[in-house]
């Protein structure tokens, strides 16, 4: 029983080593364990001569690669066989057949010096790989440097080819050339020879009619003494013709100069009767336009825009001999639900339908403009609620044409054109201009940097002469049409405009453009200084019907400010007592039209009406004090003298 039991355990132990050898055997799939040493060298060895075969077969170039190989391999061989040998004499060690432990624990360390051979056995074999791989890629550089060296011998020898050809190719052309350029030179030199001896018959032509016009100069030479012997005969007869004729020449020099001196006499009179008439022309000028009245109101009457826009229009009609009058007409109901007609009768020095063009409008001013070249101050403005058309009447649309073009630009043009004119009498000017705001009482420079707004403090100064000044203004100096237009570009730009319910775009600022003209009579020594004042005031309207909040409403509280305190200043000039109070120091809008209201200034006020009936209302406030403008008594203007 006992020794059953111990036959039994063995038998387990045996099986249980082959299974734990032959999990070992399937964890190395490279290497099988169970071949023998002897069989896994050979396979190596095997291997590794094949590799080496491989090597010496790639190139004939490789010499030196397939000595190494073969020593490597050969020495791998050897190790292998001295692993193997020592294997064989471990295994010779015998050990009891009862000894089961002892031979499974013999067998367990053959088994794990097997494995260690067998590694160290793969890692030659890896060896092996990695050293045929890099003969491998030496042998492929090798090759590929060979197929290059043949591109580059057959590149080379196609150029070689194909120079060759062009070579010859240039010299068949050359050679045609030639051949075509030595039968060309031989036409040519048969050409010469047939011109040569045409040249030499006419040479004989040319020898023989030589010496027939040398007996025809014989002949001649004799004529020609004959012909001598006349022309002094002739030559005494001319110079005493012509002693005479100089004597009567140098009279009638004498009665020229006569005739040159009288008629430069009466030029000079003519001159000094132009002058006369040009300052009885300023006198008369003046004196007209005082009978006209140093205050006047001209009307004008927007046209409608649209009729989808603006569809309900006033009812106005025009009339009179000069266009002076016009009267509005509107339904009142009454109390009782009864409709009259009640009409509104207004007139004026002139008054401008709404078919009325620029051009039309500016004639009529066009004599103000020419008082101000006199050496008078001139101001001309214009005035009305919002959106009617007073921008529009002073300086034209944002890109005018010379239909369209405004008030400024029309009166700065008419300048330039006299201005030529009278250089003919001796005058010469000079003109600058300023362009200036009122915004929220405050005064802004149009011309200047617009960071500079309100911190600069500009002070509005009257002189004893009449002459109205603004401190640190910019002044431009107008001396082309073009620099003009610059100027109201950056001036429009600079002014403050604003979207309101009854204006799209309106004008949110009184803008004053002023031209100072100089001139110098360099004939008679006389100088003038003229002024002329443009000015388009912001749209009166009421806060109701305006729809602003905000900065827009303190806008028109401002310009309703200024606009009431105007008001207040006609409504004092119209009253007048002598030695009454004129407020103009209330706003500084009246207070920069001081001299143009009441003191020594030619003053046009341009009243503008809208047409729609929405602002009737407004439009009737506006004629209303244009009439009072309208019976304004200023005292003459005085010529202004440097």
């Amino acid at each position: 029983m006992t020794n059953n039991r111990v036959q039994t355990n063995n038998t387990s132990t045996k099986r249980k080593a082959e299974q734990s050898a032959g999990s070992k055997r399937q964890q190395r799939p490279k290497l099988d364990i169970s071949q023998g040493p002897k069989q896994r060298l050979s396979n190596i060895s095997t291997s590794s001569i094949s590799s080496s075969t491989r090597l010496s077969n790639a190139s004939v170039n490789s010499n030196s690669s397939r000595t190494s190989t073969k020593s490597t391999s050969t020495a791998n061989t050897a190790s292998a066989a001295s692993i193997t040998k020592k294997a064989i004499k471990s295994t010779k060690a015998s050990i009891p057949k009862w000894d089961t432990k002892g031979r499974l624990n013999q067998l367990q360390t053959k088994l794990s010096e097997s494995n260690e051979k067998v590694s160290e056995i793969e890692k030659l074999h890896q060896d092996l790989e990695s050293s045929v791989q890099s003969k491998e890629s030496l042998l492929k550089e090798a090759m590929q440097k060979v197929a290059d060296l043949e591109n580059t011998i057959k590149t080379t020898t196609e150029r070689h080819q194909d120079e060759l050809k062009r070579i010859r190719e240039k010299f068949v052309s050359k050679n045609r050339d030639l051949i075509y350029h030595n039968e060309k030179r031989k036409s040519q030199l048969s050409t010469f020879e047939n011109e040569l001896s045409s040249m030499e018959v006419e040479y004989r032509k040319t020898t023989r009619a030589i010496e027939d016009e040398n007996k025809e100069n014989a002949a001649l030479k004799s004529t020609k003494r004959n012909v001598e012997k006349s022309l002094s005969e002739l030559d005494a007869d001319t110079r005493s013709k012509r002693l005479k004729k100089k004597a009567t020449a140098e009279e009638k020099s004498v009665q020229l100069s006569n005739q040159m001196k009288s008629r430069n006499r009466y030029v000079q009179e003519l001159q000094g009767e132009l002058l006369q008439n040009e300052k009885l022309r300023r006198k008369d000028h003046d004196r007209l336009q005082e009978l006209k009245g140093n205050i006047r109101v001209f009307c004008r009457v927007r046209p409608s825009i649209s009729s989808t826009t603006e569809p309900n229009l006033i009812n106005a009609r025009f009339f009179g001999e000069d266009n002076e009058s016009m009267e509005l007409t509107e339904q009142v109901s009454s109390t009782l639900g009864k409709t009259t007609t009640k009409s509104h009768t207004f007139t004026f020095d002139r008054v401008f339908s709404p078919a009325s063009s620029q051009k039309e409008c500016y004639e009529e001013i066009s004599q103000l403009v020419q008082s101000a070249l006199d050496g008078f101050n001139v101001c001309i403005f214009a005035y009305g609620q919002t959106g009617s058309g007073k921008t529009f009447t002073m300086q034209g649309p944002s890109a005018p044409t010379e239909e369209t073009s405004g008030m400024i630009p029309r009166a700065v043009q008419q300048i330039y054109e006299v201005v030529q004119q009278l250089k003919q009498f001796g005058w010469e000017y000079q003109m600058k201009g300023q362009f200036l705001e009122i915004y929220n009482e405050t005064i802004n420079d149009l011309l200047g940097n617009t960071m500079n707004y309100g911190k600069i403090k500009h002070e509005i100064h009257h002189e004893k002469n009449g002459k109205t000044t603004v401190t640190d203004m910019t002044s431009v100096i107008l001396d082309s049409p073009s620099k003009v237009k610059i100027m109201l570009r950056k001036a429009s730009q600079n002014r403050a405009t604003g979207a309101t319910n009854m204006n799209e775009r309106s004008s949110r600022s009184h803008s004053v453009f002023t031209l100072q003209l100089t001139g110098h009579n360099t004939k008679t020594g006389e100088d003038t200084s003229g002024i002329l004042n443009l000015i388009d005031l912001a749209g009166s309207e009421r806060l109701s019907m305006s729809g602003s909040t905000g900065d827009r409403l303190r806008e028109t509280q401002a310009i309703n400010k200024s606009l009431s305190c105007l008001g207040d200043v006609i409504h004092a000039l119209v009253n007048n007592k002598e030695g009454g109070h004129i407020p103009y120091r209330n706003s500084k809008l009246t207070y920069l039209l001081r001299n143009s209201l009441g003191g020594n200034c030619k003053t046009l006020m341009f009243v503008n009406v809208s047409p729609l009936m929405e602002h009737f209302g407004e439009s009737l406030c506006s004629l209303r004090f244009a009439t009072k403008v309208n019976s304004c008594q200023v005292a003459s203007a005085k010529k202004l003298v440097r």
